[in-house]
């Protein structure tokens, strides 16, 4: 009679990256995200201007960006936190989740574990 909706724990999913990113100088990460899908598009852009758009990434964010690698799993990413910022990162778990699921629907990031067009982090 209803639909059972599958569940998805995001702790056991692996996260991969979609974009290219730099380390400024004060070793924060800059996700380079460009400011046209389209090749066709990026020949309007001017000289001079970069093809990409910085998106700026504070400290924690920065660790767990670097931490994606399409090999570790949520959860462990969860723990390095803990371990490298301790109070500083709690409440670790909603934090992580809100982070990464913002990651996923800005198109950051990608799921392993999801099917393509899945959107239900």
């Amino acid at each position: 009679m209803f639909k059972r909706r599958n569940e998805i724990n995001l702790l056991e999913l692996t996260p991969t990256k979609n974009h290219p990113h730099e380390v400024n100088e004060d070793g924060l990460v800059d996700v380079l995200v460009p400011r046209f899908k389209s090749t066709f598009m990026q020949k309007f852009i001017p000289k001079g201007r970069s093809l990409y758009i910085r998106a700026n990434l504070d400290e924690i964010g920065s660790k767990v960006w670097c931490l994606i690698d399409g090999k570790t799993k949520v959860y462990e990413i969860a723990e390095c936190l803990k371990n490298d910022f301790g109070d500083k990162a709690e409440p670790i778990y909603p934090r992580l989740n809100l982070f990464l699921t913002q990651l996923y629907h800005n198109g950051f990031i990608h799921f392993i574990e999801l099917k393509k067009g899945e959107k239900n982090v």
